[in-house]
């Protein structure tokens, strides 16, 4: 059986309100660039985690629906507006498979990091098209497999050591079919390099010191095309996952 998601982040979701990836990393100013938020917008931020991308997006729009099915996530999230004053986020306990809101309820709906947990790829952007307005925005960003199948392979399988949860990297042809099932026009791509620190990643996922082991040895043993397609470098052990933030639109 699959490990529960809410489980696996609700022990965690402390640390996710500092994590340098996750509240400053180089895709939150993309996200924000490519949605183009109006002054007038209702937007949903769908597994929102410890709220950064709502936050980021609620100075620009009218109210901003933070959803996560992870209870102790939306705590968090809940504390970071309050410091930042950000009086237009509303938080929801969601699943990303049956979202709570009518169809064509949202102008822009955004996901950041997420997809990689779900079991089905196709269904979660049918859902997000569903509560889009016609011509509303979707604006998502997540980690991706290399188009080399062994890479794909062995990637997944790094992620799936660190965290049970971990369902797969899609590839971008994934990604882009998933758009075309559910009615989204993709309309832009931009490619980034994820860089991680090795320590902070396993902690993040409360990985068990066995693993963590393992995992360093995957890393730095692997094979060199390996190294040096995932940007592998020691002292300390840092590697980057491809990342891809995506925009599309409902037609």
């Amino acid at each position: 059986m699959r490990p529960d998601v809410r489980e696996q982040f609700g022990r965690v979701a402390e640390l996710y309100a500092t994590s340098q990836v996750h509240a400053h990393g180089r895709d939150l100013d993309i996200i924000v660039r490519l949605a183009g938020p109006q002054s007038g917008d209702l937007v949903l931020d769908v597994s929102t985690g410890a709220g950064h991308t709502a936050l980021a997006l609620a100075a620009h729009v009218r109210r901003v629906v933070a959803a996560d099915i992870t209870p102790e996530m939306l705590a968090v999230a809940r504390r970071l507006a309050a410091v930042r004053s950000s009086t237009n986020v509303e938080l929801c306990q969601a699943d990303v498979r049956a979202l709570p809101f009518m169809a064509g309820s949202f102008d822009l709906v955004t996901c950041r990091t997420a997809a990689h947990h779900y079991p089905r790829l196709d269904e979660a952007l049918r859902e997000f098209a569903r509560v889009l307005r016609p011509g509303g925005r979707l604006v998502v960003s997540d980690t991706v497999a290399p188009d080399d199948e062994v890479a794909d392979r062995f990637i997944n399988a790094v992620e799936a050591l660190r965290d049970p949860t971990h369902v797969r990297d899609w590839s971008l042809a994934e990604w882009r079919a998933a758009f075309a099932g559910a009615g989204l026009r993709l309309e832009t791509t931009e490619q980034l390099d994820l860089e991680l620190d090795f320590e902070s990643w396993v902690e993040r996922s409360a990985t068990p010191p066995e693993l963590r082991e393992v995992l360093a040895l995957m890393l730095t043993r692997g094979p060199a095309r390996f190294r040096t397609l995932f940007k592998v470098r020691v002292n300390p052990l840092r590697f980057c996952l491809p990342k891809a933030v995506f925009l599309a639109v409902r037609d």
